[in-house]
């Protein structure tokens, strides 16, 4: 990704009231108004931690307590199980290419009119933003289609763990969940760098000095603490 400094020559702030000030102004108000609800959807998914669940969890002893872990949200609420947070992320994809699309368009237009007639020419700054548009949407749509993939494949584990019971089916599906829930967080913390080194590209910042700052773990959530602050929410 490319600093924000790119643009000092690409789309330089006119004055108010001059000619093309205007749509710079209406390109940087889309852009946020479309991504930042985007970037705190990712944030969330990010914030959610996969916690190890134990039989103590459980008030009867016979209860089949498998899955053995919950997904939990930065505000404590749970989420069913690795299906949910995969049609959680699909959510957050939905629509995101077109989003895309209408901030190129408007780009092409902000730029058109703020340039001179005599310097039209398409610098190799916008094609430079041209392409990191283009490959944001390649991005999402190869990332909504893994999780597909992902939805399909866990479904078939999970449906034939569910009619045999058994243990090494179960693992299996144990084994896909944790590896899906790391792989997902990665790509969702590439995608939401993404949208904000873009839109800072357009002086456009779309998270608090905190929102930017956090960082996922990358790794399952250790049960300890968690499982204790989640057991006095419980109660």
């Amino acid at each position: 990704m490319q600093p924000a400094k790119v643009l000092n020559k690409l789309l330089k702030e006119a004055p108010k009231d001059t000619k093309g000030s205007k749509e710079i102004e209406e390109l940087r108000k889309l852009i946020n108004e479309l991504m930042k609800p985007r970037q705190g959807q990712l944030l969330q998914i990010l914030k959610t931690r996969m916690i190890a669940a134990t039989r103590d969890d459980y008030q009867d002893d016979n209860q089949d307590w498998w899955p053995d872990y919950e997904l939990l949200t930065s505000d404590w609420r749970a989420i069913t199980d690795m299906n949910g947070l995969l049609v959680c992320a699909q959510d957050a994809l939905k629509g995101l290419p077109d989003d895309l699309k209408a901030i190129g368009e408007n780009f092409d237009y902000a730029y058109s009119v703020t340039k001179p007639i005599t310097i039209r020419k398409k610098t190799k700054n916008y094609f430079l933003v041209v392409e990191l548009i283009e490959d944001m949407e390649d991005f999402v749509t190869h990332l909504s289609r893994l999780c597909s993939k992902n939805l399909d494949e866990r479904r078939d584990l999970y449906d034939l763990a569910s009619i045999t019971k058994d243990t090494g089916d179960r693992i299996k599906v144990k084994i896909f969940d944790e590896r899906t829930f790391v792989q997902l967080q990665s790509r969702i913390e590439s995608l939401r760098n993404y949208i904000r080194d873009f839109s800072a590209l357009f002086d456009v910042h779309l998270e608090s000095k905190e929102e930017a700052a956090f960082k996922p773990l990358y790794m399952l959530a250790k049960p300890q603490e968690p499982v204790a602050i989640a057991d006095k929410v419980r109660t």
